[in-house]
């Protein structure tokens, strides 16, 4: 719909040099994935956690720099 925009299936490979984050949804194989594996791919680790579901303290043990709306 939107050739201008690229499409991703792999939540891994689509955060590859990526300065920041944005978590939007609630679907569990985005929800529960792994930190650490993903810190690896991305320029900065920053998270913007939209909808609530990521644990916070995870992330940043994985050394993540979280805003989650709505908490701390």
């Amino acid at each position: 719909m939107h050739p201008e925009l690229d499409y991703i299936e792999d939540p891994v490979a689509a955060v590859q040099d990526t300065d920041l984050l944005l978590h939007l949804t609630e679907w569990p194989q985005f929800t529960h994935i792994d930190p650490h594996r993903l810190a690896a791919r991305v320029t900065t680790p920053k998270v913007i956690d939209g909808r609530g579901t990521l644990n916070a303290d995870t992330w940043r043990e994985a050394g993540w720099t979280v805003l989650a709306l709505g908490r701390r």
